[in-house]
């Protein structure tokens, strides 16, 4: 259930809380998560299996309450990059949602982001029904 009490003093105390965010972006969507009380951890380092070699990722949020699922934003625009971490995310058994700023930028995005956590949660605690999550809609 999103939290939607608007008072000055919380939000001077969010911000304090707040993790060192790489963008306005990652703030947006790192507010979200709080308000619908999602816990998360920012730039959680995590091994992926890429290209034939282990390496570190580090996805914007992992989200340890919805199976280790991640919220990954991209801040260059570019959608081979945002196809590249999805493929490296389900290659990965990652669930995963890889945002660029265009997706941002549509009306609603909050309540489409919500849903698809919502839908990834449930295909994440059902493994015959895991389908990636299409970032699209």
């Amino acid at each position: 259930m999103k939290n939607e009490v608007k008072d000055e003093e919380l939000e001077e105390m969010l911000d304090e809380l707040d993790p060192p965010y790489e963008s306005l972006d990652e703030l947006k969507i790192g507010r979200l998560l709080d308000q619908y009380g999602i816990p998360f951890f920012y730039k959680q380092a995590t091994i992926v299996h890429d290209q034939g070699k282990n390496r570190i990722a580090k996805p914007s949020f992992t989200l340890v309450s919805y199976g280790g699922a991640v919220i990954d934003y991209v801040a260059a625009a570019d959608e081979q990059r945002v196809l590249q971490k999805e493929q490296l995310y389900r290659y990965n058994q990652i669930p995963a949602v890889v945002l660029g700023p265009p997706d941002l930028d549509k009306p609603n995005w909050d309540t489409n982001l919500y849903e698809k956590l919502e839908r990834m949660s449930r295909q994440t605690f059902d493994p015959m029904r895991y389908s990636p999550v299409n970032i699209d809609g």
